[in-house]
């Protein structure tokens, strides 16, 4: 059993930054722990909301992490929050409300590498499996930690990037302004 102590999700915990977990424990892979709920990351009103995320035993990151903000402009807080949580080998997907509707991101913070997409009314886990073409049918049969996995593990092979533009933060500013 993994105890978040040893996991990346340990600082976050104990700064009181983890709320309203559904799944805050060992996943049904060997090693893995998962974390479902929502992470606070500049204040009690600024949240990344219907996280879906894992760490590996033995890796220093969260190696998949998925999201929604509600501002685009918080999200260099957010990735400066997660700090050494994340990095250059983690796939982490942040949806993002006041995104134009179709854009999708991909921004550099560092060697952090974020894929920022435009959400609308729908939710991460109707999003993640739209973006990952997960059967929707069978994960309906799956418990939390079981979809998480099945969630987890195709994202972590995410190899798509050339549906993102890859621009910097700064650009993805000037086009969410211009829209």
């Amino acid at each position: 059993m993994t105890a978040i102590a040893d996991t990346p999700f340990a600082r976050l915990d104990s700064e009181g930054r983890l709320l309203k977990p559904i799944l805050n424990a060992d996943t049904h892979v060997a090693g893995r722990f998962g974390y479902r709920g929502e992470i606070s990351y500049d204040g009690p009103e600024t949240i990344l909301k219907e996280v879906f995320s894992i760490s590996e035993s033995g890796k220093p990151a969260i190696g998949f992490l998925a999201g929604s903000i509600k501002e685009y402009e918080t999200l260099p807080k957010l990735v400066e929050t997660l700090g050494t949580a994340l990095n250059g080998d983690g796939k982490y997907f942040i949806y993002i409300a006041d995104l134009p509707r179709g854009n999708r991101f991909h921004i550099r913070f560092g060697d952090v590498n974020i894929f920022a997409i435009s959400i609308d009314e729908t939710t991460v886990y109707n999003e993640l499996i739209d973006t990952f073409y997960v059967d929707k049918v069978k994960l309906k049969k799956f418990d939390t930690s079981a979809k998480l996995d099945a969630l987890a593990d195709v994202g972590l092979q995410y190899s798509s990037p050339s549906d993102y533009a890859e621009i910097s933060y700064e650009d993805g500013l000037k086009r969410k302004n211009a829209a």
